[in-house]
């Protein structure tokens, strides 16, 4: 890492949100696994500049006319209209229709879905009756995302596992995925049985999370996967959680947009956690942590069960290649959450560690991992609003909820790794 002389002019931030001019000189270290790079550092100070004047950098995704916002200073603030709700994404008639016609030749209806926070995703009918799942993609025109995700589908469908995972329907071509002429991804998938787990069966819900951290470890990654740029950010890079994100934007924007006014006790917390847990990711990266193929958000509305029994795991598009132990953070950062979350935490845990495997180092850095998983929420839905796929409400409506979770998480640190380890524990002492 090298050393590089910065001034630049930064607003000082008072407890109630105004602002007054400072500069600060300092030395700051670079760190390029974090993105503390020289051109980093460029790119901040012509963002900087740039904010001040009211216009934004140009490195915003392509979209297509459709999906386009006029630009403007700052993130659209939306008061009189809500922002999208979960499932119910709307797509242009004549996308939609150009996307079922490369996958049927039959007439097709649509109806809204109730899940689906980040793509559009309908329920798709043929005439015969025969039911599936549409999606078209709202991930800045990735394809190459599309495609990593789907050659894991089909590594994992050539596992015998205990549940399903989301089958492609192919298309008139022979594909599970087709580019659609605005640029986005679009695919057909055959409905998995059940309903969402949530709250419910959590120790069936821990087991299949451990069997599929276990199954992914066997997927064979091809060249490409592991080079591409347009994939999933691993986790420890967590200013990259979007594609349209970074450290310099994250922080002006949160500190300075007034759509963060209507959250900002808990957007300020947030973020203070935030830049704590920065020198801890360097510290994590040093501890040569367990590092494999992760589903990367698998949690309890990501399953679902019939009855007792999980029947299937969903949306593996953000699997990414990362600490093995982020499977587990990621699925108990929803737990945490909930009135009770230990007796919780408790019972998937005694699920996973069936199914699945972890050291003593890893147990240790759970609860921060936990946090480390809402913290990448916070700039993932920053980057998605700055990029125009979303409103920024996606993230003001959370931010309290993701303010409990983390002071939850703090103040019962050794309660959460005492439970992991005594199940740890006692699963090895009956496996012996």
């Amino acid at each position: 890492a090298g050393i590089m002389p910065l001034l630049v002019q930064e607003p000082l931030h008072s407890k109630n949100g105004s602002h007054s001019p400072r500069f600060v000189g300092e030395s700051l270290r670079l760190h390029p696994e974090l993105g503390y790079t020289p051109h980093f550092f460029a790119k901040m100070l012509m963002h900087k500049v740039s904010h001040r004047l009211g216009s934004r950098p140009s490195h915003c995704a392509a979209r297509s006319p459709a999906m386009q916002a006029p630009r403007r200073s700052g993130f659209a603030v939306s008061r009189s209209v809500p922002a999208p709700k979960t499932g119910q994404h709307t797509v242009e008639d004549d996308l939609r229709q150009e996307a079922l016609s490369l996958f049927f030749t039959e007439d097709v209806t649509c109806q809204p879905t109730t899940g689906g926070v980040n793509n559009v995703c309908q329920y798709a009918t043929t005439k015969s009756g025969e039911r599936y799942i549409l999606r078209i993609y709202n991930n800045g025109n990735k394809s190459e995302k599309v495609k990593f995700e789907h050659a894991i589908l089909q590594q994992l469908a050539e596992q015998k596992l205990s549940f399903e995972v989301p089958k492609p329907y192919l298309s008139l071509k022979g594909n599970s995925h087709e580019r659609l002429s605005s640029g986005a991804e679009s695919c057909i998938f055959h409905i998995i049985p059940g309903t969402l787990a949530k709250t419910t069966s959590p120790e069936e819900v821990g087991r299949a999370t451990g069997e599929l951290c276990t199954a992914l470890a066997k997927v064979k990654l091809e060249p490409w996967m592991k080079t591409s740029t347009e994939l999933t950010a691993p986790y420890f890079n967590l200013f990259k959680a979007h594609h349209a994100s970074n450290r310099e934007l994250f922080y002006d924007e949160v500190a300075n947009n007034p759509a963060f006014n209507v959250c900002r006790e808990a957007i300020d917390y947030l973020t203070e956690e935030i830049r704590k847990i920065e020198p801890k990711l360097l510290q994590f990266k040093q501890m040569g942590l367990p590092e494999q193929l992760i589903h990367g958000d698998l949690h309890y509305d990501n399953v679902m069960v019939v009855g007792d029994q999980v029947s299937g795991l969903l949306d593996f598009e953000f699997a990414v290649y990362d600490w093995r132990a982020m499977e587990l953070a990621v699925a108990l950062s929803k737990y945490v959450g909930e009135d009770q979350p230990l007796p919780l935490i408790e019972r998937f845990v005694t699920g996973y560690v069936q199914k699945g495997e972890l050291t003593d180092d890893e147990i240790s850095v759970i609860p921060d991992m936990i946090n480390v998983r809402i913290f990448s929420n916070v700039v993932y839905f920053t980057g998605r609003a700055f990029a125009k796929e979303d409103s920024i409400d996606s993230l003001t409506s959370r931010a309290g909820t993701y303010a409990k979770r983390v002071r939850w998480v703090n103040a019962n640190r050794d309660a959460i790794c005492n439970t992991i380890r005594q199940k740890v524990k006692e699963s090895t002492f009956v496996a012996a």
